[in-house]
């Protein structure tokens, strides 16, 4: 059965210094970033919950993996990278875990960027 690696945890939720560095300092090109990744968000999460194939799995796990590494989501990216390694789960039930660890991390990282006014 699936869980969260030890060390997950201790991750930052949001690493507003990589946002900004990759916004080139811009504050305003980073607020924008953030706030279209806050609107894509739960796209790329029901992809994941819908995901049914090896493929669609690869391609949801993928998605967040990327999105979260270049917003500096250093929790949900390490999540996608453990999904996206692991062996396609077709049983439901053994996604569910991984899904679950994910919307909650999601939700953490909203929260967080969030309470800063999504500034960065």
């Amino acid at each position: 059965m699936w869980k969260v690696e030890e060390g997950v945890a201790r991750l930052p939720v949001f690493d507003r210094a990589h946002l900004c560095r990759a916004a080139m300092e811009d504050q305003a090109l980073a607020a924008e970033v953030l706030g279209l990744f806050l609107i894509q968000l739960p796209v790329m999460l029901q992809a994941l919950r819908d995901a049914d194939t090896p493929e669609a799995w690869a391609f949801a796990t993928h998605a967040l993996k990327g999105s979260a590494a270049s917003i500096g989501a250093q929790r949900l990216q390490q999540l996608a990278v453990q999904l996206q390694t692991m062996p396609f789960p077709a049983d439901p039930a053994a996604r569910a875990p991984g899904i679950d660890a994910m919307m909650a991390a999601a939700a953490e990282f909203r929260a967080v960027a969030e309470g800063a006014g999504a500034q960065p």
